[in-house]
């Protein structure tokens, strides 16, 4: 694996049960890209409102108050692993997935994500990472990554994600393509009119 394929991913879950990858070319350069990634707001998406309720049960409303990541993360369970401006940021979560509720360990710290192994339970790593094509074009992927702790939890888990991980994989699509949306519309608004 050369320097350019490492992923900081790498560091918090190298170890993994299963896993999932996507990736899109987006016409603008790296900054913009990531900006926006940072801005983007994932329950504005209808498929992801949509999916989410019908997972919990209860109706997930879209967001009205601007808020940056790290807030939007605060009571989700979910925590900032690492964060490498316009390179890479990496999230994580522990809980028992398969449950109605996601079991989430909301008490979790990103210092505990890496020695977390509590049996019956999963942890999670979801990255997004850029690299540049061009000055003006960006590939924008993301991995998730699952380590089952515990036989229990494994099957558990592989029968949840039969159900779900189509799914998950459609929210992980629209969720680029909002990015790719809003960075390449932000991209063409900075270009001058003849490169336009």
């Amino acid at each position: 694996m050369s320097a350019r394929d490492r992923t900081r991913i790498d560091e918090f879950l190298p170890i993994y049960d299963v896993s999932a990858c996507y990736e899109i070319r987006i016409h603008a350069p790296p900054s913009i890209v990531y900006q926006c990634l940072l801005r983007s707001d994932f329950n504005d998406l209808w498929l992801v409102r949509l999916l989410m309720t019908i997972r919990t049960g209860k109706r997930q409303r879209q967001n009205r108050v601007f808020r940056d990541l790290t807030e939007r993360l605060q009571g989700t369970g979910f925590v900032m692993l690492v964060e490498v401006p316009g390179d890479e940021l990496v999230l994580g979560v522990a809980g028992q997935f398969w449950r109605p509720d996601g079991g989430r360990c909301l008490d979790l710290t990103s210092d505990e994500f890496a020695g977390f192994s509590r049996s019956g339970y999963a942890k999670a790593a979801w990255n997004f990472k850029l690299r540049a094509e061009s000055p003006e074009s960006t590939f924008l992927s993301t991995e998730t990554r699952i380590n089952c702790l515990g036989s229990a939890a494994f099957w558990r888990f592989r029968l949840y994600w039969t159900l779900v991980g189509p799914f998950s994989g459609l929210m992980r699509k629209a969720i680029l393509k909002q990015v790719k949306t809003e960075a390449e519309s932000k991209a063409n608004s900075h270009r001058p009119a003849e490169l336009k």
